[in-house]
């Protein structure tokens, strides 16, 4: 079964401009509980990433919070294409220390997958794989995964957490839904 990073990646990675303020990108951290924000262009072409401990430092020694990130952005990342297969990703984690990577389209930011989601599906494939065509394929809540009883099409569980966070006005986000449905593990399970 080959499974690529399309399969797995996260749709709507969130994304800021570069002109965005000290002072909001902290907000929109805050409100998303994210660890950073992908800054992009117009054209939604990424331009780096903003962590949360480049916002502390900015706000530590900025006096203006109203400045643009611009010159904080980090522009050293390690990208990954929706084609590239599981196990050419798992190695990329395992040899950095980055616990989520950005997906790039040419050029154009897509997703981004965690190295959570790597070890999600790992041992989902496991599972699968040691799994016969008659027995229920069980996936335990701890792995976010659940098997749809009507269909047994394994899908990634939502958290009430990410339920129900809010959606910052201004905040641009890819089009498609964050849901990990047809394009996701339980398609993995159909194939």
């Amino acid at each position: 079964m080959q499974v690529t990073v399309r399969d797995l990646m996260t749709t709507q990675p969130l994304t800021i401009s570069e002109l965005t303020s000290v002072e909001e990108s902290t907000r929109k951290i805050l409100e998303r509980a994210a660890c950073e924000l992908y800054v992009v262009d117009d054209s939604g072409r990424l331009l780096g990433t903003i962590s949360d401990y480049s916002l502390l430092k900015a706000r530590m020694i900025q006096s203006d919070s109203q400045e643009p990130v611009a010159k904080f952005i980090s522009r050293k990342m390690l990208l990954l294409t929706p084609d590239m297969r599981l196990d050419e990703v798992a190695g990329y984690f395992r040899e950095s220390c980055y616990p989520r990577l950005a997906v790039v389209d040419e050029g154009r930011i897509v997703g981004q997958l965690s190295r959570r989601d790597v070890l999600r599906a790992m041992v989902v494939l496991e599972e699968l794989a040691t799994a016969s065509a008659d027995d229920d394929l069980d996936v335990a809540e701890s792995c976010d995964l659940a098997t749809a009883s009507e269909t047994g099409r394994i899908h990634r569980l939502e958290s009430p957490a990410e339920a129900s966070l809010p959606t910052p006005a201004g905040l641009r986000t890819m089009p498609e839904a964050e849901t990990k449905t047809d394009r996701s593990l339980g398609a993995l399970a159909a194939r």
